[in-house]
């Protein structure tokens, strides 16, 4: 159905609703095959993921009149709103009853889901059975609602509309960009692959911000740069750091400067990452997403990594920080807490419930002693410190590429895929057998 051509990507979600409106519009050639007509279907994800867009191309593929219902009112008058739509529906049948943010009903939490607006929604469905009303939702937390409206007979299609990874957000940041005016040369597979389950309203907004910049330095098409800039604004809240570029090359061979030392610690991680599978990294920077941290490493896994092999590469990228500053100027990093605390977190994981040491290190909350937590400490303890040996040897093979990636972490202030792959045209990884 044309209808749905507006929604980019999606395609599995697109096929159900157009089946789905089929039913609605062509209610006859099912009907003559003896199938009972559905009651409902709700769209559930995260705010902007286009629940509200792919509802208002099911109402037009249908054909029927819809009534909206959306909260708009007091609790007291709202409830009334929900019966008399109901009823004008049931009235002009058939028909569709759209529940707009139906989460938003009431004010209560996941633990109270009998509110008022809730049951008035369950028995006017329930009233309305087999007198060609459909009901169609959208919500943002399907945990704020009770089970039993959710349950088929009410809602027969509970259909989770996830952020779009992989091709389809390549679909939608190319949609978005095609009446921009861009260099040529923007590189759409890193922004992708940054963007990479991010919202649709991101997406929409990175775009727009880039833009913004673009317009704001008087430039006459919108860069890489300035999309990366606005993925940083946007997509992780961070803010650039208030000294000038030029100060971070200048600085950068000394160890007590704080920029030289997030440069190197940053490098280090993207460096481990990429030598044990090339292309994970999608981005790295010096800017900040919390007062308190200098620079992250972002990794793009596109479902193909096997999730043993993804642990072990978070673990020992995570490692890769504290030994390229080790390995570069000798010293401590005593900024690694959060590392260490991913670190470990990871590598329990793998001790208590993928049993990757042996079966009796499996975690079983019920019969566990001290003495057996003390020990699996102990043995992660150990693996991690076998771990950091190997990312130390990984960076001292691997020390001209270190060098060459963070002067260009310092030159830029923050890199991605394509400043990566540039960099091992000129530096290739020599790799180290050990995943």
């Amino acid at each position: 159905m044309k209808e749905f051509e507006k929604i980019i990507g999606y395609t599995a979600i697109k096929n159900e609703l157009t089946q789905i409106a089929d039913v609605l519009k062509n209610r006859k050639v099912y009907e003559d095959l003896g199938i009972q007509m559905p009651g409902g279907i709700l769209l559930y994800g995260e705010p902007g993921v286009g629940k509200s867009l792919m509802a208002s191309c099911f109402i037009k593929a249908s054909g029927l009149t819809s009534y909206v219902c959306r909260k708009d009112q007091p609790n007291g008058d709202f409830v009334k709103h929900i019966k008399e739509t109901f009823e004008e529906a049931a009235k002009k049948a058939p028909s569709i009853v759209f529940l707009d943010d139906m989460d938003k009903f009431t004010n209560s939490d996941e633990e109270r889901r009998d509110s008022e607006e809730y049951v008035t929604v369950q028995s006017c469905i329930d009233e309305v059975k087999g007198q060609n009303v459909f009901v169609l939702a959208t919500v943002n937390n399907i945990n704020k609602l009770p089970r039993s409206l959710t349950r088929p007979g009410r809602f027969d299609r509970l259909i989770e509309i996830l952020p779009p990874t992989g091709k389809e957000a390549e679909k939608i940041i190319e949609y978005y960009l095609k009446n921009k005016k861009m260099k040529l040369d923007i590189d759409l597979k890193s922004i992708s692959k940054i963007l990479n389950g991010s919202s649709c309203a991101d997406l929409e907004a990175v775009i727009n911000l880039a833009g913004i910049f673009a317009g704001f330095q008087r430039e006459q098409c919108i860069t890489t740069e300035h999309m990366l800039e606005a993925c940083m604004r946007i997509i992780y809240k961070a803010l650039p750091p208030e000294e000038e570029k030029e100060d971070y090359l200048k600085n950068l061979e000394d160890g007590t400067n704080l920029f030289s030392r997030v440069i190197y610690h940053e490098s280090g991680h993207a460096l481990i990452a990429e030598l044990l599978h090339p292309g994970i990294v999608s981005f790295i920077t010096i800017h900040s997403r919390r007062r308190d941290s200098k620079g992250f490493v972002t990794y793009y896994n596109d479902s193909t990594i096997e999730s043993l092999k993804y642990a072990k590469i978070r673990i020992l990228a995570g490692l890769g920080g504290m030994a390229a500053l080790d390995s570069k100027f000798g010293i401590i990093d005593s900024g690694a807490k959060a590392d260490f605390d991913q670190v470990f977190r990871y590598m329990i994981d793998l001790i208590r419930e993928d049993c990757l040491f042996g079966l009796h290190n499996h975690y079983n909350p019920t019969i566990d002693t001290a003495e057996k937590e003390n020990a699996v400490e102990q043995l992660a303890t150990s693996q991690i410190y076998f771990y950091y040996q190997k990312v130390k040897e990984m960076i001292t093979v691997n020390h001209t590429f270190l060098e060459k990636m963070a002067h260009q972490l310092a030159k830029k202030g923050m890199l991605c895929t394509k400043d990566i792959e540039e960099i091992k045209k000129t530096c290739p990884l020599v790799p180290i057998d050990f995943l």
